[in-house]
């Protein structure tokens, strides 16, 4: 009998310490994704359009992370310049994703991430400083990445002799999120 009921415990622990996440809502009118590319004439793009799953813990820390994207959302102010990145990447519409591994933040907020980034049918880790601060239920989540696009089989973008894109490429983000309100479970 007892040994049933260690053998039940057991079995419902990861369900109820899931149960304890709360899932972070990201406000995009507050948050950016922005890749600054360094070329003859230097440039920013803008991810317009992505989707976020962040979740927290009972602790109120974040405990896992996905950004999943289409690299057609990324805009640089320049259509025909769009055009060719996609032809670039390989036509279609082709999607990234970076999902968190290790995410370590020190009590000041200044922290350390380790993901898996996955576009152009490769999947490469990477590490970035962030810092993440929380007041009155509201998370801002910055930081910066610098990749170098070789690494996911693409070549260095060089037209006519003039013209080269450097194969680093800085990616600088904001996340601002607030966590929904706690259930009352005592009705």
């Amino acid at each position: 009998m007892k040994c049933s009921r260690l053998l039940v415990a057991l079995f419902l622990l990861p369900l109820a310490l899931a149960a304890a996440d709360r899932a972070l809502k990201i406000d995009k009118t507050r948050s950016y994704v922005d890749v600054d590319v360094d070329a003859t004439v230097n440039f920013t793009a803008r991810l317009e359009n992505y989707d976020t799953t962040l979740s927290v813990d009972a602790a109120e820390k974040i405990k896992t992370a996905v950004l999943a994207f289409k690299f057609t959302d990324l805009k640089t102010g320049k259509p025909e310049r769009d055009a060719q990145m996609i032809t670039w990447l390989g036509g279609g519409e082709p999607a990234g994703k970076f999902e968190i591994g290790i995410l370590v933040i020190a009590p000041d907020g200044q922290g350390q991430v380790t993901g898996k980034l996955t576009f152009h049918g490769e999947s490469q880790r990477v590490e970035f400083p962030v810092n993440v601060t929380q007041a009155d239920g509201t998370y801002i989540i910055t930081g910066e990445a610098t990749i170098d696009y070789r690494q996911w089989n693409l070549k260095v973008i060089k037209k006519a002799l003039l013209f080269k894109v450097n194969p680093s490429v800085k990616i600088r983000f904001k996340f601002t999120g607030t966590l929904p309100a706690v259930p009352d479970v005592t009705h």
